[in-house]
């Protein structure tokens, strides 16, 4: 095996392995891309189910006022109601 040979063997293997290598990195390349896709996806699902959290606390806080806001006005409605049957015997 002469020199030229050997230069041309060599050339050809780094050829070849430049494209294998090119190869790959056209079949990684979405792969990768689709895991920061996909952690994205996960982030926005988090924030998404911190942000329901926070909604349902305050709708539970919300519903507790209401029902003592109500419970308030049962009573006072149940004062005037006495208060009227009151001035109706006098």
């Amino acid at each position: 095996m002469n020199e030229a040979t050997f230069i041309g063997y060599f050339v050809m293997a780094v050829v070849t392995l430049g494209g294998f290598l090119a190869v790959v990195s056209k079949i990684t390349q979405p792969i990768n891309d689709l895991r920061l896709v996909v952690q994205e996806l996960k982030d926005c699902i988090q924030s998404l189910k911190d942000d329901s959290l926070s909604q349902n606390n305050r709708i539970t806080k919300h519903g507790e006022e209401i029902d003592n806001l109500n419970h308030r006005v049962g009573t006072l409605e149940t004062k005037v109601d006495m208060y009227h049957k009151k001035n109706k015997e006098y």
